[in-house]
């Protein structure tokens, strides 16, 4: 259950709340009453090593269709730079 928090109560003592919801309280915080925000700690990190997300698209395969969907685009687009033509 999440413990409660008014705006006020979190202006004068931010820190004291942080480092509860770093070992794990969840807080609702209130404005006059009014549920407004939920501060918890993060589940999961937001940074996937380039290394994992490649090893996980390997081990998926190639889909066909996409790929043909890819080609089909790159074919359709000119990707040669306008200052490297000759006349």
């Amino acid at each position: 259950m999440p413990k409660t928090i008014s705006i006020g109560e979190l202006r004068q003592n931010p820190t004291r709340m942080l480092r509860e919801v770093k070992a794990g309280a969840t807080y609702t915080v209130t404005d006059h009453g009014e549920p407004v925000a939920e501060i918890a700690a993060r589940k999961h990190p937001r940074w996937v090593p380039g290394d994992e997300i490649d090893s996980v698209l390997r081990e998926l395969g190639a889909d066909d269709a996409w790929a043909r969907e890819i080609a089909i685009e790159r074919a359709a687009v000119d990707v040669t730079d306008p200052w490297e033509r000759v006349e």
